[in-house]
């Protein structure tokens, strides 16, 4: 069986819904499945002056060679929709995936013979209108959501019922490596992010709060965009950490803060979780999948910068509590395999 994962264009820094679909990929890959990735590219390096077909050039050899961030099987096919002819080697696919918005109009178009679904990873209503965005639940495809309340939505503006697969993580890589009364005191992780949604205006002013109340207190902070200007020395700063990386840092800290305005799962908290950091979070849709208040983690309502602190003192102040939190969070990530999640998927292909 060949199936194709159509993703928007290709990228050279790490974001998480691409994880979860080179994840799928190789372990696909290796259930015997055919596997081919297509990225849609004609947005790849916009903001250069140079020749188009320079740009073609370039962005062809960098598809085919990525990406440099994730361990893709070798053996998946990836094509840039910058090749000349590029469907002659995907059209005949038995399974084609839409995972986005920006997906979806080219596989119903170019897919004609392909079985179709939809991985919704998000309510991704940005550039698009609502009226546009729900009439995309209903283009034939099969729906499946990572969330509960995406699938809510879906249902709502769909003429069929929604699948949901809840994204998962591999518990042998995410895991404790630092027991929680082993690590630094005043220690917090965070991912930083310039989307508005990703909320880390309000987790930096939480964080400021905290820096006052606790001199000691340091950050190791990772994402993939430039440091920012003016940041302080006790905020560490990883630029594209890479996955070992962000397990180590996940493993340094004892709280890892999150204030989320709206994601569609939120991965980053899971992968601490697993790793036995203390999850501080605003209770945005996506992260209610997994965390639950005053069990494995500590929620509060979002843009609420003194409900994130007081969260994040009780855990500082309180050796027992950050040390049931933990064990909590651990124990709750193991619902969250990756081998669960495949035979899920197999059960829909």
């Amino acid at each position: 069986m060949t199936i194709c994962f159509v993703l928007p264009k290709f990228t050279r820094q790490p974001i998480g819904g691409y994880k979860i679909i080179f994840e799928y990929a190789n372990r696909l890959k290796q259930e015997g499945y055919t596997i081919s990735i297509l990225f849609l590219n004609e947005s790849f390096l916009v903001q250069f002056k140079f020749p188009r077909f320079i740009k073609n050039i370039i962005t062809n050899y960098l598809t085919h060679i990525g990406p440099k961030w994730f361990p893709l099987d070798k053996d998946i096919i990836k094509v840039s929709s910058l090749q000349k002819n590029y469907m002659k080697l995907l059209e005949d696919s038995d399974i084609v995936f839409a995972t986005g918005i920006q997906t979806v109009e080219l596989v119903k178009s170019r897919f004609k013979n392909s079985k179709k679904l939809y991985l919704i990873q998000g309510y991704e209503n940005w550039g698009v209108t609502e009226q546009y965005l729900w009439s995309t639940y209903n283009f034939g495809f099969k729906n499946i959501a990572v969330s509960s309340w995406l699938k809510e939505i879906v249902d709502k503006h769909s003429n069929q019922v929604t699948e949901i697969l809840k994204n998962p993580i591999d518990i042998n890589i995410y895991k404790e490596k630092i027991k929680q009364k082993d690590r630094k005191n005043y220690t917090i992780g965070l991912l930083y992010h310039t989307e508005e949604i990703k909320g880390v205006k309000y987790a930096l002013e939480t964080i400021y709060k905290l820096k006052e109340k606790y001199p000691e207190l340091i950050v190791q902070m990772f994402g993939m965009f430039p440091t920012p200007i003016g940041l302080p020395k006790w905020i560490h700063y990883k630029r594209g950490a890479s996955q070992k990386e962000t397990v180590d840092i996940y493993n340094m800290v004892q709280v890892f803060l999150c204030a989320s305005i709206e994601e569609g799962y939120g991965l980053t908290g899971l992968e601490a979780m697993a790793c036995g950091a203390c999850l501080v979070s605003t209770a945005y849709k996506g992260v209610l999948e997994y965390a639950k208040d005053e069990y494995n983690s500590l929620l509060s309502p979002i843009k609420d910068v003194d409900a994130l602190v007081k969260n994040v003192s009780k855990l500082l102040e309180n050796v027992e509590e950050r040390d049931r939190i933990s064990k909590n969070g651990i124990a709750s990530v193991k619902e969250y395999s990756w081998d669960k999640a495949i035979n899920q998927l197999k059960s829909y292909l």
